[in-house]
């Protein structure tokens, strides 16, 4: 079997800084005080466990701390009123939010007229963006989210990682309904990169292959991305999780989500091709 690799793929600027830092405090501690990582720091297993096995341990919430310590923020961000309490607990913060997502944060806290996000529910992002405010801000995921919206003007915030096209299709029938967006668009500009990666790739190949966890966003897009083009798309975590149907193809397109280590997808790529 031939693999092409994507001309783009794998960490982003903004994850190689995260796990740089995430790093330098688990290599400075050592011990010494406790560390704990609000959240996956990535979406990414094989990136969690490396940390949980240097000593960090994963928490959900301010609550689960019972003891200060130095508290690493996620790429994805966290809510206004959790950083707070980390702060009053005790707690030493190393943010690891990633600058795209800071600037969304800010432009919530700041914004003269009502927001809404738009991005997939329940994610941790928009978990955080939404926590940068007081106010309940709803959430746009769907065509039928925008049911529940009033006409009227809007600051529209959108997550990183977000669908550009869903993202078009939405501005366009809330302008129908009177729901006017005052869009900032904050997709990060690598994450535009790699999908336009994937669609020169889908040209080229059978199928495309994208390396990523499950419930990554930005790897889940990829696997859209590829579809739309009219070629197949699988999403793996790993070397072992490649599904027989992939090895009934003679040319593979592999791509990675940004939060994918380079020794994770090179995995992937040898156990292609040596089938």
């Amino acid at each position: 079997m031939k693999v092409v690799l994507a001309n783009n793929l794998g960490f982003c600027k903004g994850v190689e800084k995260a796990l740089e830092e995430a790093e330098k405090v688990c290599s400075e501690v050592e011990g010494k005080r406790k560390i704990y990582f609000y959240g996956e720091i990535v979406h990414n297993k094989l990136v969690t466990d490396a940390f949980i096995g240097k000593g960090a341990m994963i928490i959900k919430s301010p609550q689960e701390i019972k003891e200060p310590g130095i508290v690493v923020i996620r790429a994805h961000g966290i809510p206004d009123k959790d950083r707070k309490k980390l702060l009053d607990s005790g707690n030493e913060i190393v943010d690891c939010t990633c600058p795209v997502v800071l600037k969304g944060q800010r432009l919530v806290r700041e914004s003269d007229i009502p927001v809404i996000i738009l991005g997939y529910k329940g994610h941790s992002e928009v978990y955080s963006l939404c926590g940068s405010s007081d106010s309940d801000i709803p959430v746009i995921s769907s065509l039928s989210d925008l049911d529940e919206i009033l006409p009227g003007r809007y600051r529209g915030v959108v997550q990183t990682t977000f669908s550009k096209p869903l993202l078009d299709k939405l501005i366009e029938k809330g302008r129908g309904k009177g729901i006017e967006i005052e869009l900032v668009n904050t997709i990060c500009r690598a994450s535009i990169v790699r999908r336009e990666c994937v669609e020169e790739l889908a040209e080229g190949v059978e199928a495309v292959v994208v390396v990523g966890a499950q419930h990554s966003a930005n790897a889940k897009e990829l696997v859209q991305t590829a579809i739309r083009k009219g070629c197949p798309a699988f999403l793996v975590e790993n070397e072992s999780s490649i599904p027989d149907e992939v090895f009934a193809y003679n040319i593979i397109g592999l791509t990675a989500g940004a939060s994918t280590p380079e020794s994770q997808y090179l995995k992937v790529k040898e156990r292609l091709e040596i089938r």
